[in-house]
């Protein structure tokens, strides 16, 4: 029974391992690949709202404006990389500036919509209704 009990505890810690391992190789893999679709994205300049939920709809920001005005504030930042990456957050910062409910992680620019209560915070419009 011992033995049994020994073959049992040996499976379960490298199912564990292989879990783990699982996961972290998941995680490289979606930081990586992720990177070259957003590019592609970005590159064409264009947003399809028709391929997105309603949520999401809802926390862009649909002024040009208020996104070049975040846009060439991060350009100017120390902390943006060759590839549009902040390195304080790891976001990819062309998208970000797109998105209402979002701030500059070190205040550079505000979020423009409280998403818990459900209003602007410096006056824009900056969601489909």
């Amino acid at each position: 029974m011992t033995l049994e009990l020994a073959k049992l505890k040996i499976v379960k810690f490298l199912l564990d391992i292989n879990i783990k391992i699982g996961r972290r190789l998941a995680f490289y893999h979606a930081k990586y690949s992720a990177g070259e679709e957003v590019e592609e994205v970005m590159q064409r300049q264009k947003f399809d709202l028709r391929g997105m939920n309603d949520r999401m709809k809802n926390v862009m920001i649909h002024d040009q404006d208020i996104i070049d005005k975040r846009w060439e504030i991060c350009k100017g930042c120390e902390f943006l990389t060759e590839k549009n990456r902040c390195e304080k957050c790891g976001c990819f910062m062309k998208m970000k500036t797109r998105v209402a409910t979002v701030a500059c992680p070190i205040g550079k620019w505000d979020k423009e919509y409280n998403f818990m209560e459900g209003k602007s915070t410096n006056g824009s419009q900056p969601v489909v209704k």
